[in-house]
């Protein structure tokens, strides 16, 4: 990992995204509980010798030795006792001293530091509010159940949290009881583990003593790979020798006992790995880590750290300990370029006044009219409104971020991308009449930007340069969101059998707001709509990709499969446009479930010719154009139907080449 990459980690994960930080540690003890067990010491010791008036003679020793002996033993349980307050009260000072040393470095680093010994009803959504959570994992002696509650909780949470386990249990141990516990492997009773799996339903029910009693449970470093993810190699590991085992049981029974299918194999290797189960009915969860050092799990991420403090200078050193163990955690876990980027302005955002510096730079009758343009609509509308509010407000954040500081949000993302590798390309401009050094630029490109992702396991060939680009384009011009309704640049789909047929809608958008019927034609189809769209042809993709730059094409992603759409018949240079009547389309909102459009055609055969024939299509929503897009292929539409309709007649009176009837041209 290049050294700037690692440290732009460090500075958007840890110094910059932390502001406070919490300590939690059930043998911490207050300076009140400190200064009650202080002077419940001193009225001991009192009781041991109280303090004498003026004149007073201390008592003197009994000349009876019965009674002398007597006397001292009292004494001694009196100062026996008063030992063990001293030792307690010394072993308080110590873990207290553990917490000011923590308390100490955080504010020498200008971090606010707290530390928290109520661990009986923690609050998760007071906790994830402090940015780093140092975590003692035993908050009730030897017992971790309440750690690993609150981790469960926090990897649920709407925020990430960082937290850092602190113990002196082996880390071994630790990393897995809390990977497990996170990942939450429920159990089910076989029939409902199976489902609809009738075959291995039967074989189980069939050898399930056989199998259970010839089981051998799964390594602990195959537990980890399976912890991580990777299932199918620890099922393929176990597989042979389980079902060797089995072969040479002496209740084997070859008409009976089959080989046991993959499905058992999973079902033997989750029992295995079964955490404590603190929330019954949870789903499980995708835990990414490194065995002993990280686990990352919703929206937790844990770095383990060994707990020292056998000695003042181990404990003097332990905070730094933590804050390096963090550290290195980050850097093993190697976050994209993506969520680095998407963290810092994370971190530039919650540094930003945004509310008080926008409602003093904005004038009062603006900030009015935006309150007014709720106000004065029906309440059926005063949720679009608000929306378009919001809209309207992030713009507002997002030029704040791009143009503050002269560019700094932009000047970082350019310093980090270009921070990933050591060897980025560099940059080769396209030539039309020599492309492929360019295009050699292009793939090198994707390389690199590829090895920035380590969970992104798929090879590197042409179908994923094909695939990255493809995203890239679809990034550049659809939106995340469909719209409530069809619109300028709604791209649709119909299937008809194994045909499907695509659509982008062209009719302006002031004409498609279901409330607004701008014409006699509108009113009289309502609440039905006459709306226009070209009707689009599938091309591949290595074809589309080189002509791009001439907007001919739109890029969406079906299901999954990345497709490119033609909005220019090539052979006729003109759209293919038709108009449709979308059903119900000012009463029934656009779902994914799609639409009911009619078509209107002619019958063209002698019988019955000119006869109008109605057909119903369900017009199911693939993606949403961005306004800029969609205004694009609405001027192809708006130029196609405005083109001056003159003619000419052709004709071609050149005179024909002819060829030498001499010359063999057969060779």
């Amino acid at each position: 990992m290049p050294v700037a990459y690692r440290e732009q980690i460090t500075k958007t994960f840890r110094n910059d995204a932390i502001r406070s930080v919490l300590l939690i540690d059930d043998e911490y003890n207050p300076y009140i509980e400190l200064s009650t067990k202080q002077q419940t010491l001193i009225n001991a010791l009192q009781k041991i010798v109280p303090t004498l008036d003026e004149g007073v003679q201390p008592p003197k020793a009994p000349e009876d030795a019965e009674t002398a002996k007597h006397v001292l033993s009292e004494m001694y349980e009196q100062l026996n006792s008063l030992r063990k307050s001293s030792d307690d009260i010394s072993s308080s000072f110590k873990r207290t001293s553990v917490a000011a040393e923590f308390v100490r470095f955080f504010h020498n680093e200008k971090y606010i530091c707290d530390v928290e010994k109520q661990v009986s009803h923690l609050n998760p959504d007071k906790v994830r509010k402090s940015d780093l959570i140092i975590l003692d994992y035993c908050l009730s002696h030897n017992d971790s159940t309440k750690s690993l509650q609150l981790l469960r909780e926090l990897s649920t949470s709407r925020h990430l949290n960082l937290v850092v386990i602190y113990t002196n249990k082996p880390l071994e141990d630790v990393w897995l009881e809390i990977a497990t516990t996170l990942r939450c492997s429920k159990i089910l009773a076989p029939q409902d583990y199976f489902e609809s799996d009738e075959t291995s339903l039967e074989q189980w029910d069939n050898a399930e003593s056989v199998y259970s009693g010839n089981w051998t449970s799964i390594s602990r470093k195959q537990q980890v790979k399976l912890i991580l993810g990777d299932k199918n190699s620890v099922v393929q590991e176990v597989k042979a020798r389980f079902w060797q085992d089995i072969q040479e049981d002496g209740n084997f029974d070859n008409d009976v006992h089959k080989e046991p299918t993959e499905a058992i194999l999973r079902y033997l290797v989750e029992k295995d790995i079964k955490g404590k189960q603190l929330n019954e009915g949870a789903d499980v969860l995708q835990v990414h880590g490194e065995d002993k050092l990280w686990i990352q799990c919703g929206e937790v991420f844990i770095a383990l750290c060994e707990k020292k403090d056998s000695s003042q200078e181990e404990i003097e050193q332990q905070p730094q300990a933590v804050w390096d163990k963090l550290e290195e955690a980050l850097h093993n876990w190697y976050p994209n370029f993506y969520r680095v980027v998407l963290s810092e302005l994370q971190n530039r955002i919650e540094d930003s006044n945004f509310s008080m510096s926008k409602i003093l730079g904005k004038p009062e009758d603006e900030q009015v009219s935006l309150l007014w343009s709720i106000l004065k609509e029906h309440p059926d509308k005063q949720l679009n409104i608000s929306e378009n509010i919001l809209h309207h407000l992030l713009l507002d954040i997002s030029d704040e971020l791009v143009y503050r500081d002269d560019k700094a949000g932009s000047e970082f993302i350019k310093k980090v991308a270009n921070s990933i590798a050591e060897d980025i390309p560099e940059f080769v401009k396209f030539q039309k009449s020599a492309p492929q050094p360019h295009n050699d630029f292009l793939k090198e490109a994707v390389r690199v930007s590829k090895g920035n992702f380590k969970d992104f396991k798929v090879e590197f060939d042409a179908e994923l340069c094909l695939n990255i680009a493809h995203a890239h384009n679809r990034l550049l011009s659809t939106q995340r969101v469909l719209p409530d309704n069809i619109t300028t640049g709604t791209v649709l789909k119909s299937c008809e059998g194994k045909k499907t047929i695509w659509y982008v809608c062209v009719t302006p958008s002031c004409d498609t707001v279901p409330e607004q019927e701008m014409d006699d034609c509108a009113r009289w189809l309502s609440p039905h709509r006459l709306l226009s769209f070209i009707r689009l042809n599938k091309d591949e993709l290595v074809t589309a990709l080189q002509v791009a730059t001439q907007s001919s094409h739109i890029f969406v992603s079906d299901n999954g499969d990345k497709v490119a759409l033609r909005v220019i018949n090539q052979y006729t240079k003109q759209p293919d446009l038709l108009q449709l009547i979308v059903k119900d389309h000012k009463t029934i909102p656009l779902t994914l479930e799609g639409k009911t459009a009619t078509s209107i055609t002619s019958i063209k055969k002698k019988k019955n010719k000119g006869k109008l024939i109605e057909t119903d299509l369900l017009l199911l929503p693939v993606g949403q154009l961005k306004p800029a897009y969609a205004a694009r292929f609405q001027a192809i539409m708006s130029h196609h139907e405005g083109r001056i309709g003159v003619d000419y007649s052709p004709a071609d009176f050149s005179v024909p080449v002819l060829i030498n009837p001499a010359i063999d041209l057969t060779d």
